[in-house]
């Protein structure tokens, strides 16, 4: 990495760990390396992705950066007003208000920014108000939130609004595996791939169905992790000699990385991740018809 030279490592098993897509979108709470590369070289491969389709929306991400506002801004009593000033949430949760769940939060955001009740110059955002809430309470119970709205978007919360919107959060699809963590050639099917493993949210061992509850995401680390280690031990064994690659196979994947990266054509890539991920969040984002996905 120092000398910018390039390696070719063999295994006889490879663990892809690569993360989600989140940042396929405009906002999304992933980090920045978050761009599906492990679901890209699979796909690439011509095996199968599984539950792509399946994106949690996190309601309160920070517009234009994406970080994380937590549930417990509202839980200590934060709430949410649209362009009109209205607290919205009491016509779409009566009971709950903005401490409805994450997908009812969110799908109410999007519509009332779909509806045109959006703030900023382009409609697109809402804001939560926390600055009547005690600064002391914001410091002991919330701590990072106004240091975090302060960095990122220059605002005091105890005097200014957060300007939030529906963000993304997890990514329920990707590599299909077993509970092994081995990568299978069929969604839901039993024919493996030898010497390949998927863990984390790279992966879709299908445990979280459309929608995963708050802190089982630890279960694609922890759990299949270890299984992956596990497995890993049991099929690999001690002095065993690699395979030969051909060079052909290796000339081509230089091939593709040298086209990337002395391409010179008259489009910027930074210009080109932006649309993508604009157009993603406006075209596939909460909700979704056939028209809106055939106009992304």
């Amino acid at each position: 990495m120092n000398e910018g030279t390039i390696h070719r490592f063999r295994s006889h098993i490879t663990i892809l760990a690569t993360g989600g897509y989140g940042k396929i979108y405009y906002s999304a709470t992933a980090a920045h390396t978050c761009t599906g590369d492990g679901n890209g070289m699979v796909l690439r491969a011509g095996l199968p992705l599984q539950d792509m389709e399946f994106v949690q929306f996190h309601p309160t991400g920070l517009y234009g950066i994406g970080c994380l506002i937590s549930e417990a801004v509202r839980g200590e009593g934060g709430f949410l007003l649209n362009s009109k000033g209205e607290r919205f949430m009491e016509k779409y949760a009566p009971n709950a208000k903005d401490l409805a769940s994450r997908d009812v939060v969110s799908r109410s955001m999007a519509i009332e920014i779909n509806q045109g009740r959006g703030i900023g110059k382009n409609k697109d955002h809402l804001h939560l108000h926390i600055e009547h809430i005690d600064p002391k309470i914001i410091e002991t119970r919330l701590p990072g939130i106004s240091e975090s709205v302060a960095t990122f978007v220059d605002r005091d919360v105890t005097k200014e609004p957060i300007p939030v919107v529906p963000t993304v959060h997890y990514n329920m699809g990707g590599i299909p595996t077993n509970y092994k963590a081995e990568v299978l050639t069929l969604n839901g099917g039993e024919k493996k791939v030898p010497g390949l493993m998927a863990i984390g949210e790279t992966a879709c061992v299908s445990v979280h169905g459309a929608n995963r509850l708050g802190s089982n995401s630890l279960i694609d680390l922890v759990v299949f992790g270890k299984a992956a280690a596990r497995r890993a031990t049991e099929l690999v064994k001690s002095n065993s000699p690699h395979e030969e690659i051909s060079k052909s196979e290796t000339d081509k994947l230089l091939d593709r990385f040298d086209k990337l990266r002395n391409g010179n054509g008259s489009n910027k890539t930074s210009e080109l991740r932006l649309s993508m991920q604009k157009t993603m969040q406006s075209k596939c984002g909460v909700f979704r018809t056939e028209k809106i996905l055939k106009e992304g």
